[in-house]
């Protein structure tokens, strides 16, 4: 029970951490700059090799990643109590018009999608849609943190 609890905690928070304006590329919001590309994105969220480049994709995989273990770690549950674990981000059809920071604007909504099998078979799921438009640095609040030394996320 107390697992099931956890896990569900660690889906929910996860979501919200990796969707946050703190998921960002070079002080804006990451996702910005991934809608364009986006068609649907499957992330191995127990990899355990470390994805080294710095474009918008590779922040995005190693974000995720790193976000889900450190939700993990929150919970007090380990890696070898999950067998999978995926994120699928995928654009869903049709423009939709939205607002940033004040400004409509034309996007997207993303479907953000979590899913963990943990040891016993018993699969979890989350889902959160979010409303993406395309990255616009003359719309778009840049974050404090891009000045700051960068760690890794």
């Amino acid at each position: 029970m107390a697992t099931r609890r956890a896990i569900r905690g660690v889906l929910g928070n996860f979501l919200g951490t990796y969707t946050s304006r703190y998921s960002d590329y070079n002080g804006y919001w990451l996702f910005g700059f991934l809608i364009d590309d986006l068609g649907d994105l499957r992330i191995d969220l127990l990899q355990t090799s470390a994805v080294e480049s710095t474009n918008p994709l590779g922040v995005a995989i190693r974000s995720a990643v790193v976000k889900f273990a450190d939700q993990l770690q929150k919970a007090r549950l380990v890696g070898s109590q999950i067998t999978e674990a995926w994120l699928i981000i995928q654009k869903l059809p049709g423009v939709v018009k939205g607002s940033i920071n004040g400004v409509s604007c034309v996007g997207d909504n993303v479907n953000f999608s979590v899913e963990a099998v943990m040891d016993g078979g018993r699969k979890y799921e989350r889902k959160q849609v979010v409303f993406v438009a395309s990255h616009n640095a003359t719309v778009e609040l840049r974050s404090m943190r891009a000045t700051e030394p960068r760690r890794n996320t």
